[in-house]
């Protein structure tokens, strides 16, 4: 009976929304969700029928009772002996933990991350000097594996001081902060931050999505293109207000790009072709390809004749605070002719594939430019990107041009509703007999 009551309660699991954390959320690159359940928007997989554990990966048709598995989540396999794992542990037992430190009251701590996917991991602002390699440390506990960080408690050349704190009892701790980046070249609102601790008490590992502010910042005004353009690109954030170029934002925040077709230039249809977000060296990551989304971070696109928007959360490289923006859109003359293609992921994608592009007579391409400047949890100053320059001198599109315009075309339609309303009112209004 205990048997079946077992296996109808991680049958109950298979039908419900498997939560993301830190360690594990599918909309990472290297995070995936078992063949046959799906992705939410949420960073969750969603099992089907039978499936269970964070990526919907283990069968739970049958299920073992003796193999002693520890820790929540963990699920014992029918052979009776192994036990699969949530993605907070590991180990033949799941005994240990993903994230966890082995404290030394002198000498260094012993950092050990073992999380699904492959991140890049670092202790903040000490990227180059203090990453985690696979090489246990001399001292490290027995059955750890994964990826170490042995960091020093008296020498901060390599990794920096610790972040030392003695509360009102008198108890002290001493803290490391880690990024944990799953992008070679950027960062992103997915990846994580790991704080491991050790303390007269206890030690504790916390952790919490990367989305950190850095004072400093400024936000920076560029020269724009003279009003006019056949096509326009502006920046919005989550509620649709507008992201003036060069302004700073959170890493993980909306930005969305919209784009507008100027109907008086003789064009009726606009697509995306591709779009590149750029660092100002030699980094870039193309996040649309081939009209389809490419990257983790679109989270949404829609199109309509002569607009077509792309939902990204905001990204920061590595080399720098800059994120340029350089969008590849094809405008037609006749409608149809920038019909959606189909995408690998069955969306409808955003224009023609190359070799698909009908005459130059009938279409032109247009390239367009905006950029960002992404809040910097790394950064100890202020950055100023070389790209900010060469935008300022070679110019990109006008936002304000464009808001302004907006405004004053407003203001008109509200004048003319309110002369009409009192011409309507005027004519309605009963005479009055001033006779006898």
């Amino acid at each position: 009976m205990s048997r079946l009551l077992q296996l109808l309660g991680i049958i109950g699991i298979a039908f419900v929304q498997v939560q993301s954390t830190p360690e594990f959320n599918c909309l990472r690159t290297g995070d995936t969700c078992a063949t046959g359940s799906t992705c939410a928007s949420t960073g969750d997989c969603t099992c089907t029928a039978l499936k269970a554990n964070y990526d919907c990966g283990t069968d739970t048709t049958l299920v073992g009772t003796t193999c002693a598995c520890e820790n929540t989540g963990s699920i014992c396999l029918p052979d009776e002996t192994t036990c699969v794992c949530s993605e907070k542990f590991y180990g033949p037992k799941c005994q240990y933990k993903t994230l966890d430190v082995s404290c030394s009251s002198a000498g260094a701590h012993i950092l050990n991350v073992n999380v699904p996917g492959t991140p890049t991991c670092y202790v903040m602002e000490f990227e180059n000097a203090c990453s985690f390699t696979t090489n246990p440390p001399t001292g490290t506990p027995t059955g750890w594996t994964g990826n170490f960080l042995e960091a020093s408690l008296t020498d901060s050349t390599n990794c920096g001081p610790p972040n030392a704190t003695t509360d009102t009892n008198g108890i002290s701790t001493q803290c490391f902060t880690v990024i944990c980046r799953y992008e070679a070249s950027y960062l992103t609102g997915l990846d994580f931050e790991a704080t491991f601790c050790c303390g007269d008490a206890q030690k504790t590992v916390t952790t919490a999505g990367l989305s950190l502010s850095e004072i400093g910042l400024t936000r920076t005004k560029v020269v724009a293109d003279p009003a006019g353009n056949v096509v326009t690109m502006v920046m919005k954030d989550a509620s649709n207000a507008p992201i003036t170029s060069g302004s700073a934002v959170d890493i993980g925040s909306t930005v969305k790009l919209e784009f507008t077709l100027d109907t008086t230039s003789g064009f009726v249809e606009i697509r995306v072709l591709s779009c590149k977000a750029k660092d100002g060296g030699s980094v870039e990551a193309e996040f649309i390809t081939n009209s389809c989304p490419a990257k983790t971070f679109v989270r949404n696109t829609s199109q309509m004749y002569g607009s077509a928007i792309i939902e990204t959360t905001a990204i920061k490289f590595t080399s720098g605070v800059t994120v340029t923006y350089e969008c590849t859109v094809l405008v037609c003359r006749q409608m149809g002719g920038c019909a959606a293609k189909m995408c690998p992921d069955g969306s409808s994608g955003y224009g023609r594939k190359k070799r698909e592009t009908p005459p130059s007579n009938s279409t032109e391409q247009k390239t367009l430019i905006t950029f960002i400047r992404v809040n910097d949890p790394l950064a100890t100053s202020d950055v100023k990107s070389a790209v900010q320059d060469a935008v300022a001198q070679t110019g990109t599109i006008n936002l304000t041009a464009a808001v302004i315009g907006l405004a004053v075309v407003v203001l008109v339609l509200l004048g003319a509703c309110l002369f009409l309303g009192l011409r309507l009112i005027n004519r309605r209004a009963p005479v009055t007999d001033t006779k006898g």
